[in-house]
């Protein structure tokens, strides 16, 4: 679900940028190339309770994937933005831009997607009860 959480922050900044089709080869590109080697490096699984990527090995601690998922996912978006530009409308024939609208809806997207995240991290913890608060402060927080 992570591989499938960060081919979708990518989609949400290529959206109406390319054709659907250029989006699945990208996405294709992410899922089988890049984001497992990055997953590898950073978390590359226990052997037998030791670290084995070699970030994991000098220290690097990902909790809850913000790197794997979020910084894989927006390093490739914006090299797809800046290869592929601005969205088509997002200008005026005389270079003003268009004004952004629906502000209640954006609202909305924002409050759902903040409890989500309250949601995905505190349920990604330790069983222990403990740091539960501590995490969902430090995903408040954030």
């Amino acid at each position: 679900t992570f591989c499938g959480t960060a081919t979708t922050i990518i989609s949400g900044a290529v959206a109406e940028r390319m054709r659907f089709g250029g989006y699945l080869i990208i996405a294709l590109f992410v899922s089988a190339g890049i984001y497992p080697v990055i997953g590898h490096w950073i978390w590359g699984g226990n052997s037998e309770g030791h670290p084995s990527g070699w970030l994991q090995q000098m220290g690097f601690l990902d909790f809850a994937g913000a790197t794997v998922v979020h910084s894989t996912a927006g390093w490739v978006a914006l090299a797809a933005i800046l290869v592929i530009g601005p969205r088509h409308g997002r200008f005026t024939i005389h270079g003003g831009t268009i004004k952004g609208h629906n502000l209640p809806l954006s609202a909305l997207g924002l409050f759902l997607l903040s409890v989500g995240w309250l949601g995905f991290n505190g349920g990604s913890s330790t069983p222990d009860s403990q740091s539960l608060p501590l995490v969902l402060v430090n995903t408040t927080l954030a």
